[in-house]
């Protein structure tokens, strides 16, 4: 079956006039149980759309399509993922270029001589967006390794200090515990039970190569077994074509 990721959103101006998270959830979920998509995990934010980088959900979504791998990510209408044009057509093609189709319950999709023109700008988007990704990686990169600051929020178990990142000694104890006991065999599930994370975020952390890699966005003390989290990666995959066969 294919797989969602669902996106909410919701003002404060919205909640006030009666508009609700929930209240999407339950169409979408409808729209899902109709077409046979399984919801892997909902997103949710309660504020304006004005600027994406303060939406933290919508953010942790971008971030997390690698990782989890979805077919769709469902919104009920096109507003929901940004009013701003030219913002709602960079999210679209970022989805595209990572295989995943947006899907809007409430809009039909287009047809005809728009969506060939939709095409062509989302052309547009994916060569303007593919050069900047570039071009900010490899200017962050040389700034981050030469004053050894980390460009965005640390990973579980480390935190910022001034300019440096450091190891978050309250946490590090939770990030050892997450390899150890997956690479003892135990489930996803109850690895996030046990730490009180969704499983989504148990597999961000499992496959995230910043715990491994010291110079990856500047220099920082690695403390998780290289062994173990090359042994992780193995079994995310192995579980992953699994679950694409059942």
């Amino acid at each position: 079956m294919k797989r969602a990721f669902v996106y909410l959103r919701v003002s404060s101006g919205e909640q006030a006039k009666g508009f609700s998270l929930d209240a999407q959830f339950d169409e979408i979920k409808k729209f899902c149980e109709n077409k046979e998509i399984i919801i892997v995990e909902s997103f949710s934010d309660s504020m304006s759309g004005k600027k994406l980088t303060e939406r933290k959900s919508l953010m942790e979504l971008l971030d997390r399509i690698d990782v989890d791998k979805p077919n769709f990510v469902i919104a009920t209408e096109s507003d929901r993922i940004s009013r701003n044009t030219l913002q709602f057509g960079w999210i679209d093609t970022h989805l595209s270029m990572k295989g995943v189709k947006l899907l809007l319950v409430n809009e039909r999709e287009a047809e005809g001589p728009f969506e060939k023109a939709f095409q062509k700008i989302r052309a547009v988007f994916s060569e303007f967006e593919t050069d900047l990704r570039q071009s900010r990686i490899n200017r962050g990169r040389e700034k981050a390794r030469g004053n050894s600051r980390f460009m965005n929020r640390p990973p579980f178990g480390y935190k910022v200090i001034g300019k440096e990142v450091v190891v978050d000694t309250e946490f590090k104890q939770s990030v050892e515990m997450i390899f150890n006991d997956y690479f003892n065999h135990v489930s996803i599930k109850r690895i996030a039970k046990k730490i009180g994370k969704s499983p989504g975020s148990i597999r961000y952390i499992l496959s995230n190569h910043f715990y491994i890699d010291s110079n990856l966005n500047g220099k920082h003390e690695i403390f998780v077994c290289k062994k173990i989290f090359e042994r992780a990666q193995i079994k995310l995959k192995i579980s992953k074509q699994l679950s694409t066969k059942r």
